[in-house]
């Protein structure tokens, strides 16, 4: 197989009625007669059953209660379950310690179902033509190899108004581009044979726990998955000068000599910056190597080709980033990121306070959800309120769930998504009973700006990550100067909506790559040292 079939479509699959004949060097699984998997080579299978049960993995699993178990052990506990007549959701309810990158195709007798991980990080995609059998892959360009789909104009017209405001723009609720392909939500699982899917978490209220009894609960979770993770894999970590990757890093410290510990730069991004300096300095006080990956600013015509064929509507913003990783990260090594911890960290509420006082934050409705997120044109709004109409009767905080599977869900899935043509990820937050832990800590400990319960946990793994501040303010250069400075005369001549998540500097970068190169020029040492230059900190 060349190189750019490797690439292409990477670490993704296909069910449906048939096999998918047109990649020959994929693998083939007849799960029955008339279900059948199409499966990347890189993309790991495994399977548990008989004729009368059983369950299939894509992707990978992990049990941080008994860390030498492989997916084959965990999916034989599974199919137990099933076996002795469990439900549906006392088998999902078994899932809810385990972390990983997974989707589990449940199948007993004519019922036949699947979910995925926690945060749907191993996305699916799902379409039902009439009168047709319902096909699922991990993107909708998979589906349009099979099925005669057609283009949605008012999410098209939703693409074109979100890509020019917000480079790292995301689709709302279960939308796809393509008209009757929808996203199976986090929090929902899929029945093959109505083709509908069904939401069954939160299925019980939330209780308030002590944050000391949650510190030492999910102190031993993470540990437990990333031990699990060590023994299965070589590791890596992302690392920024943020709170959820040095968290990560004091949770590694058991494993941490055998940790490839790294950094991106891109963007405006330079080895001054922040993000790339603080871990620079705190990496070699604790015995640990610090490596820094600079990606391109403009991506080669052939990888942006072979990205946006895999990743339908891919973000072009997010091209030079893979590129950067296919490039210069090892990859052997399955990469840790800090995502999912934001679902805990009460998100949403401190952007309503200041922009809206006026707007109870017990009582949120969809129109606030679109207005906060920057997306209230009809079709998002239609999404957001359909999303709304199902979230059901739970005391688990609407501006939580949304995050969870609204930005995690989509945005944050789709990212590693991206990132799958040049390396696998595991988040060890991506657990469900973590997460719940969490939100049972009062809120006052785990929001913005202290977070005592997000420090006390780092306290408790590895005091010493703390040495270095957390996420310093970045020193202006005239580049960015001149960006805040122009976006903040266009905001006083022209009020227009907010952005969602990003901020004036990182849309004037993403929208304009000549920047980066502009940027790595002007910030270059008195010594020559380019900034866009890779290199290791001892």
């Amino acid at each position: 197989m060349d190189d750019r079939h490797r690439l292409l479509f990477r670490r993704q699959f296909v069910l449906g009625p048939r096999p998918l004949e047109r990649f020959p060097s994929w693998r083939r699984i007849a799960l029955t007669p008339s279900l059948h998997l199409t499966v990347h080579p890189d993309l790991p299978t495994c399977r548990a059953g008989n004729e009368d049960a059983s369950i299939v993995l894509l992707g990978y699993i992990l049990d941080p209660e008994r860390p030498q178990d492989g997916d084959q052990d965990i999916l034989r506990r599974l199919l137990l379950r099933l076996e002795g007549g469990g439900t549906r959701e006392s088998l999902i309810r078994l899932t809810f310690p385990l972390g990983g990158r997974w989707v589990l195709l449940v199948a007993r007798g004519q019922d036949r179902w699947l979910f995925n991980d926690p945060c749907g990080y191993r996305q699916i995609f799902y379409a039902q033509p009439p009168a047709k059998a319902l096909w699922c892959a991990s993107q909708p360009a998979l589906l349009a190899q099979v099925l005669p789909l057609e283009v949605d104009p008012e999410a098209q017209a939703f693409l074109r108004e979100h890509r020019t405001k917000e480079p790292q723009y995301w689709w709302p609720g279960d939308t796809t581009l393509y008209r009757g392909v929808r996203h199976l939500q986090p929090n929902h699982y899929l029945d093959l044979a109505a083709g509908a899917s069904h939401r069954y978490w939160p299925e019980v209220d939330l209780s308030a726990r002590p944050t000391e009894e949650v510190l030492v609960e999910n102190a031993r979770l993470l540990q437990g998955l990333i031990d699990s993770a060590s023994r299965r894999f070589e590791l890596a970590l992302g690392i920024t000068a943020g709170w959820d990757t040095r968290t990560l890093l004091a949770a590694s410290r058991p494993i941490a000599n055998r940790l490839y510990c790294f950094s991106l730069m891109y963007w405006g991004l330079t080895h001054n910056s922040p993000d790339i300096r603080v871990p620079a300095r705190l990496l070699p006080r604790l015995g640990l190597a610090h490596h820094i990956i600079a990606c391109p600013s403009h991506a080669s015509r052939k990888y942006a080709d072979i990205c946006r064929q895999s990743v339908t509507t891919a973000h072009s913003c997010y091209v030079p980033i893979a590129q950067g990783l296919q490039e210069g990260y090892p990859p052997e090594r399955l990469c840790m990121h800090g995502t999912a911890m934001p679902i805990v960290n009460a998100p949403g509420r401190r952007r309503i306070r200041r922009l809206r006082p006026e707007v109870d934050l017990e009582n949120i409705d969809a129109d606030i959800l679109a207005w906060m997120t920057g997306r209230e044109d009809p079709f998002a709004r239609e999404a957001i309120r359909r999303w709304y109409a199902g979230i059901g009767d739970t005391n688990v905080h609407v501006l939580d769930l949304f995050y969870w599977e609204d930005r995690e869900g989509n945005w944050q899935a789709m990212g590693q998504a991206e990132r799958d043509i040049a390396q696998d990820v595991f988040v060890p937050y991506n657990c469900r009973t973590f997460l719940i832990n969490a939100l049972c800590v009062r809120e006052a400990d785990r929001c913005f700006p202290q977070r005592p319960f997000h420090k006390a946990l780092m306290h408790r793994l590895w005091p010493q990550v703390l040495d270095e501040e957390l996420n310093p303010p970045a020193d202006p250069t005239p580049i960015t100067t001149a960006i805040d400075f122009l976006s903040k005369l266009r905001g006083k001549v022209a009020k227009g909506g907010i952005s969602a998540y990003s901020t004036p500097v990182d849309r004037a970068f993403q929208r304009h790559p000549w920047l980066t190169d502009l940027e790595r020029i002007l910030t270059r040492g008195p010594g020559g040292d380019n900034a866009c230059g890779a290199g290791t900190s001892e």
